[in-house]
């Protein structure tokens, strides 16, 4: 009897079909919602494809399902919210979560600078490399391959091999970047009419909800902080307590540009303060 042969399943990419694009550069399948989730559902209703690549597999982000599970578990979540903010396709790098220093740093730019020639966005979304505070390496790695990325896809010289599968030196005009101490924030962006798409999005992702929790408590007992609070914590029933966290960040955002609820980002564009002057002067 013949053996069955299992067709080895293909990803089929989507691709943007205007020059309204957005990629987004992140480390773990939580971090735009985190740092930029009411954002990007903003832009999903102004018209924009945004593409998100994640570049760790997620699995050490839970306590308790075993590793193998937890990295099909987190990309389902990952889809599912992409779907509540509107995000067009998401890819996944799958390295291993937590051990993205074990890579050399220029391979994961070269990536991304393939993406970027692949996709061509208007705006890059990433983490701040300059921002101060920010204790996770796989961040680190992202930060640094993905500020790299956008300086060198419009260069011929960087990665010519590429123009062999048909793609072609591309600029990046803006990056919003994100951090955990975004000190040098310079652009606000009002979310009050999307907060409960980034709640909803980010209580997709099931799985890193439950860690929020877990580590939640463990900080707390360890500080010997609220103890009755911290045995109230549920992990099964963890809404309320992401809610809240989500809206009091935003909160506080919100009042240093006088919005109910915003995000913060710093802001550039593609050549710096002369180009920044001509777009204030209005110029033809």
């Amino acid at each position: 009897m013949a053996k069955k042969r299992r067709a080895a399943k293909k990803e089929k990419k989507i691709m943007p079909v205007s020059d309204k694009v957005i990629l987004l550069l992140v480390a773990h399948a939580d971090d735009t919602e985190f740092f930029a989730g009411g954002t990007i559902a903003r832009f999903a209703g102004e018209g924009w494809e945004i593409f998100e690549v994640i570049a760790t597999d997620n699995q050490r982000g839970s306590f308790d399902v075993p590793s193998r599970q937890l990295i099909r578990q987190s990309e389902a979540e990952a889809l599912a919210a992409a779907k509540v903010l509107g995000k067009k396709d998401v890819i996944f790098l799958r390295y291993p979560d937590g051990m993205l220093r074990d890579f050399r740093l220029n391979k994961l730019r070269e990536q991304f600078i393939k993406l970027i020639r692949t996709y061509k966005p208007r705006i890059v979304f990433t983490f701040d490399p300059w921002a101060p505070f920010e204790p996770h390496p796989d961040h680190q790695m992202v930060q640094q391959a993905a500020v790299e990325a956008c300086g060198f896809a419009q260069n011929p010289k960087f990665h010519p091999e590429h123009f062999r599968l048909g793609l072609k030196p591309h600029l990046v005009p803006e990056i919003y970047y994100f951090a955990k101490a975004n000190v040098h924030a310079n652009k606000y962006v009002d979310i009050t009419g999307f907060i409960e798409k980034k709640i909803d999005a980010l209580c997709a992702h099931d799985s890193q909800m439950k860690l929020t929790i877990d580590e939640m408590k463990m900080a707390m007992e360890a500080n010997r902080i609220a103890p009755k609070t911290a045995a109230g914590l549920d992990r099964n029933n963890y809404r309320g307590v992401i809610e809240l966290m989500a809206r009091l960040y935003a909160e506080g955002i919100g009042k240093k540009a006088g919005y109910k609820y915003a995000e913060e980002f710093r802001h550039e564009i593609a050549g710096g303060e002369i180009v920044a002057a001509v777009k204030e002067m209005g110029l033809e």
